[in-house]
């Protein structure tokens, strides 16, 4: 076709043609004089290698032991009764009993608690011979404000007229001497874990599970660590949900054999008391740890475990970082003799090491 169509097709092309060389050129323009610069100074080079370091110090070694344990009321113990008769009273669980206090009823009669830390044994009464259960009764008698001279351990006038009054002001027969049953002796006031025995029971040797009123823990310690568990002994305790309280060793009894994921093993039993009550006051029989520290070296220098290079004719070093005039700093590999390690650290018994020397600690 060769009419004015095919003409203006042809300039179409060269248009086209033109533009895109045109751009190939402004391309190669440019190119040129980027290369042509020179680079711009301070152009940044490789990035340096950072590294963590720690610093040497100086102190003791100490290793933190955990020994399971379990917090809760201390001094379990069940009370009854050689009263004959139908249990009638019973205290809610939970509920403290202080000296003078109502255990529980039988036939509609008081079961009270006295303080003292023998067991009662035998009705008090006069012509009994003397005795520290004696001393104990008129202890009770005195602070509860019946019994009106020093206390001892004869039964006499004095005893039998203070039982008259405090029978009295239970609503008692006022005969002036305590059959055997009516009182329970504990050293201390208790708390009711719960009854053990019904209304309409009859009386017997368990009708109420009582603990101590204060929260204790129970742990068994490894005999390796008897010498951290002496009584007196400061301790932290692990509580659940991650918060810690610290206790006091109350008592540590002797070895005794105990089952556990590797076999039997001798333990010590520790009981320990909270030195902050109100750090557990929502706590009763739940599982906690008990946190010793055991000085494994005392005086040493300590480094990061991860500061160690193994050296290949066997032994280790360290890559102590120092300070320097020209490069501002170099690192040097010193040979290092090792210790007993703890808790990531190692202590250094010898080599050129000092105490506020910089290593190089692996990340």
């Amino acid at each position: 076709m060769n009419g004015p169509v095919a003409g203006t097709r042809r300039r179409g092309k060269r248009v086209l043609l033109l533009s895109v060389a045109g751009l190939l050129v402004a391309a190669v323009a440019a190119a040129a004089i980027l290369l042509a610069q020179p680079p711009k100074s301070g152009a940044a080079g490789p990035a340096p290698v950072e590294v963590e370091t720690a610093l040497v110090s100086r102190g003791d070694l100490t290793e933190l032991v955990r020994a399971p344990g379990t917090l809760s009321y201390g001094a379990p113990r069940e009370l009854g009764t050689v009263l004959p008769g139908i249990v009638t009273g019973l205290p809610g669980a939970g509920s403290v009993v202080t000296v003078g206090g109502e255990l529980f009823r039988v036939d509609d009669s008081p079961v009270v608690l006295l303080h003292g830390e023998l067991p009662v044994w035998r009705a008090f009464s006069a012509g009994m011979t003397d005795g520290a259960d004696v001393l104990q009764l008129e202890r009770s008698l005195a602070a509860l404000g019946f019994f009106e001279r020093e206390p001892d351990e004869e039964f006499a006038g004095s005893t039998e007229a203070a039982i008259e009054r405090w029978q009295k002001s239970l609503g008692l027969e006022q005969t002036g001497m305590v059959e055997l049953g009516r009182i329970a002796f504990a050293p201390a006031d208790l708390r009711i874990q719960e009854p053990t025995a019904a209304i309409g029971d009859a009386a017997g040797a368990a009708i109420v599970s009582t603990t101590g009123t204060a929260k204790e823990v129970q742990a068994f310690v490894d005999t390796a660590n008897q010498d951290l568990v002496a009584v007196g002994a400061s301790v932290s305790i692990a509580l659940p949900g991650g918060a810690q309280t610290t206790g006091t060793v109350a008592a540590a009894g002797a070895p005794v054999e105990r089952d556990g994921s590797s076999g039997k093993s001798m333990k010590i039993p520790v009981s320990i008391t909270l030195d902050d009550t109100d750090a557990a006051a929502a706590l009763d029989n739940v599982s906690v740890s008990v946190l010793l520290t055991q000085t494994k070296a005392a005086d040493v220098l300590l480094l990061p475990v991860g500061a160690l290079l193994a050296q290949p004719g066997g032994g280790f070093a360290v890559e102590v970082v120092r300070a320097a005039a020209a490069s501002g700093h170099t690192r040097t590999v010193v040979p290092v003799t090792l210790g007993a390690f703890a808790d990531g650290l190692v202590a250094v018994t010898g080599g050129t090491l000092a105490e506020g020397d910089t290593v190089v600690v692996a990340k």
